[in-house]
């Protein structure tokens, strides 16, 4: 049988835009300002530029719902003026910020500052600045523009005059270099309308992932009064029309190939794109000046490849046995069909290797399966015993309609791990995919093994694909060396299996909850364990939380065992620090307020930890995500903890574009939403002394590395690549364990599937481990890689010796064999294990 797998176009596509140029978009000058009144008049708008056929931002081809933007200006104001088509305008503006609404970008010269207005299908205007770092600072006075909407039936209209004075777009009449970006955000933060029609999230450039490639942007050009505009007439699927300048050119590129000119018919310009076209770009221009470009990419159907894949499953006669590596996607309703027989692993002692067993039958059922692994055995006679291997079948989460870029869109995921059945049965035609992690014993003798998994089905029938792994001389430490902090969020398990309050039985819940901690713990991430009291009951935070009892003479009371016990217990096992202390939201106070408790509260703290020697790993998490808008009262809030509190470190997170923040003092540990944070007062504040960790929350979208399930399985790798790049100081993520208690396998957190949930609940309510935990654990340990050789190097450049090795060894350590930029990295899991190889014999060499 042949080797065969199923390639799925929906993230592959993206990679191809890379190699295109950059989109160029020219806005003619006006001498007839429109009236704004959401009526777009045509005749008010002839002179304006027009565009059309807005592309998914998640690279599945043109968006279904049909958005016209026109654009042109004058030495006062930018107008702009849109045409959305929507099938159902009766239930616009349901799901809050950036729903149904135009973002148009303008960004000044040399890539400084971004100026963001969103334009509201209810006729209002939103306006944020964004700095040249990308992070936002609210530092400009308030900027008004004149905005007007219509709705009628079957689009909405928008026009608005944007300001150039009030932001500064003056600039744009002095100098070249500007960019521009038009997107339109269809029901973004939902996944579905209330008529069923999925999210969209459109532009006229394909930039995905949200917003974190500014510049890509289309380069803004400004043509002078009487400027012929670019005019779209018709842009789909099946081909185009547009106008331009009568002595314009016009030339096309399909698929990445030679370009190909368009006849000019009195500048009308006029093509089909094949149905074969993956890329198509427009490039026109006049004289020798580009006056337009874009790309857009197509999807593939892959229904004829899935068909070809799935005749050569039904072919299979008995059961078909192949390996394959963790970051292939195995999707039990799609065809597989493979021949696999050998997994080469190489590892350090105390490290985790997965690899994947796909089960799969053609026209006969297979029954009575087992699965078993042998130990392994090098040739001095050194053995791996079998239980180092963990067997599990994998099982699916649903994922929901999304307007970010994902595998294979809406449907069935694997990742939650189930415990491996004594017997299994696969019906004719089914594909069940089991993953299996072997735990190098930290004694192990480095060396070269070799084992067998077995698979046996009822007839006797046996098929063994052979294990071979490789040692290295080199440990993983026990200790994390990457501060992380992943809060569980309990809420979840006692909604579903302590429904009751009153007569719930907290010993058994914090038993439970301990067991997730753990799961955390084993897989090198460190758990936040009842971080926020509020969304448990009373008797639960006082008998395993914290409790703070105020006493007649002002003083406070800290009884913390159980916490105390629970957290020593994760330091141990390797975990980098724990939270303490109250929670803002835990008080429920007034306008967040600083409580009057707060100061004896947090010296009583302070001392407890001291005196228990707890205290260089504990860190106050008093609030979360605060907003632009609180920056005085955390002022306050942070001034009091620290007052009071001196041997604590301060740790706050913002999904606001302005961390680190110059208008909030006292912070210990900076935690900015990845895709947001301000790069230049990152690097102050570590100059400083403080840490800045990286938080992966709801955002950033693929191409950037994230924790979505429905992404590709290299983006959770790369989270922990990302820090050591970056030079973050660690990771905070806010939840692995917030299911939907109604059913724990379909998780869609602020429109994005997956996000706070890396432990599923098996039906008892024990921790569930999931393909991605398994995957970013990996990540964990490649930087374990990485420390091994900086202190590697370290050593040697003291004891000056090697300078050839030191310098392999630093280049490596740019880690730019993997992992370059923040879309551009690695998807292959090979070039991961390539990199380990070459830093654990640079290691041993270093240090003889």
């Amino acid at each position: 049988m042949m080797t065969c797998k199923t390639i799925f176009g929906g993230l592959a596509t993206l990679a191809a835009l890379a190699c295109a140029g950059t989109p160029v978009l020219t806005v003619p000058e006006t001498a007839q300002p429109p009236v704004i009144d959401g009526r777009i008049d045509a005749g008010e708008w002839r002179d304006a530029l027009e565009i059309t056929g807005f592309q998914l931002a998640n690279g599945l081809g043109l968006a279904k719902e049909n958005t016209r933007v026109f654009l042109k200006y004058d030495k006062d104001y930018l107008y702009v003026a849109a045409i959305a088509a929507d099938g159902n305008t009766s239930i616009l503006n349901r799901g809050g910020a950036y729903d149904d609404c135009m973002e148009i970008f303008v960004m000044t010269p040399f890539n400084r500052n971004i100026y963001h207005w969103l334009l509201y299908s209810r006729g209002t205007a939103g306006f944020n600045y964004v700095d040249e770092e990308y992070g936002g600072m609210n530092r400009l006075p308030p900027v008004t523009a004149v905005c007007k909407a219509t709705v009628n039936d079957g689009n909405w209209m928008i026009e608005a005059a944007l300001p150039a004075a009030g932001y500064d777009l003056s600039g744009i009449f002095r100098s070249p270099g500007w960019k521009i970006s038009c997107h339109r955000s269809f029901n973004h933060n939902q996944t579905a309308k209330e008529d069923g029609r999925g999210p969209e999230f459109s532009g006229f450039a394909p930039i995905p992932g949200q917003f974190q490639k500014p510049l890509e942007f289309p380069e803004l050009k400004l043509g002078r009064k009487g400027t012929v505009p670019v005019r779209m007439n018709r842009f789909d699927a099946s081909g185009f029309e547009l106008t331009a300048p009568a002595s314009a050119e016009l030339r096309i590129s399909v698929n990445g190939k030679e370009t190909t000119a368009v006849p000019n018919r009195n500048g009308v310009f006029s093509a089909r794109i094949p149905q074969d076209a993956r890329t198509l770009e427009l490039l026109i221009t006049d004289g020798a000046e580009v006056i337009f470009a874009n790309r857009w990419n197509f999807s593939s159907d892959p229904a004829p490849a899935r068909n070809a894949l799935r005749a050569r499953q039904m072919a299979t006669e008995g059961l078909g046995v192949s390996a394959t590596g963790s970051f292939e996607r195995v999707f039990a309703d799609l065809p597989y069909c493979g021949d696999n027989r050998e997994m080469a692993l190489e590892a350090a002692r105390n490290e985790f290797e997965n690899f994947q067993l796909v089960l799969f039958t053609g026209k006969d059922k297979a029954e009575n399966i087992t699965v078993k692994a042998s130990g392994l055995r090098d040739a001095k006679g050194n053995a791996i015993p079998a239980d180092a291997f963990r067997i599990y079948r994998e099982g699916s989460a649903k994922a929901l309609p999304v307007g970010y870029p994902t595998v294979r869109g809406a449907g069935d995921y694997p990742d939650p791990l189930f415990p491996l059945p004594e017997k299994l049965a696969l019906k004719p035609g089914e594909v069940l995919p089991l993953w299996i992690s072997l735990k190098v014993p930290a004694d192990a003798a480095p060396g070269r093994y070799a084992g067998t998994v077995d698979v046996t089905d009822g007839s006797g029938a046996t098929a063994s694909v052979a294990v071979k792994l490789e040692v290295f001389p080199i440990t993983i430490p026990r200790r994390h060396s990457l501060k992380t902090a992943f809060s569980i969020w309990e809420t979840s398990l006692r909604r579903r299996f302590f429904p009751d309050e009153e007569t719930m039985d907290v010993a058994k819940f914090t038993a439970l909850v301990d067991q997730y901690a753990m799961m955390l713990v084993e897989h090198r991430l460190t758990p936040i364990i009842f971080g926020v009291p509020t969304l448990l009951p009373p008797k639960v935070v006082e008998a395993s939380g914290q409790k703070f009892t105020m006493q007649p003479d002002g003083s406070c009371k800290v009884e913390a065992d159980v916490y105390d016990a629970l957290n020593r217990k994760y330091l141990e096992a390797g975990a980098t620090g724990f939270c303490t202390g109250p929670y803002l939201w835990h008080f429920m106070t007034k306008d967040h307020e600083v409580p009057t408790e707060w100061p004896a509260i947090w010296r009583a703290l302070n001392k407890h930890y001291v005196e228990n020697g707890m205290a260089k790993y504990a860190f106050a998490y008093p609030v979360d995500e605060p907003g632009n808008g609180l920056n005085e009262k955390v002022r306050k809030m942070t001034a009091v903890i620290r007052e009071n509190a001196p041997d604590l470190k301060i740790l706050v997170t913002g999904v606001n574009a302005n961390f680190p923040s110059r208008l909030v003092d006292n912070i210990d540990c900076w935690v900015p939403a990845l895709h947001w944070t301000n790069l230049k007062r990152k690097a102050e504040e570590q100059a400083a002394g403080r840490e800045v960790w990286q938080y992966p929350c709801s955002g950033p979208w693929y191409p950037w590395p994230n924790y979505h399930l429905d992404t590709d399985a290299s983006a959770w790798r790369a989270v922990a690549w990302v820090t050591a790049k970056e030079n973050f100081d660690g990771i905070l993520y806010w939840a692995t364990a917030i299911f939907n208690p109604n059913d724990p396998f379909v998780n869609n957190a602020n429109g994005v599937n997956g996000d706070g949930v890396l432990q599923y609940p098996a039906e008892d309510g024990t921790p569930l481990a999931s393909i991605r935990l398994k995957v970013i654990c990996d990540g964990m340990e490649d930087y374990e890689y990485m420390v091994l050789l900086k202190n590697a190097v370290a050593e040697a450049k003291q004891a000056k010796k090697a300078p050839a090795l030191i310098a392999e060894a630093e280049e490596l350590l740019k880690l730019d064999t993997v992992f370059r930029t923040m879309d551009d990295y690695s998807r292959n899991e090979t070039d991961y294990r390539t990199f380990r190889r070459r830093a654990a014999e640079l290691i041993g060499k270093l240090e003889r």
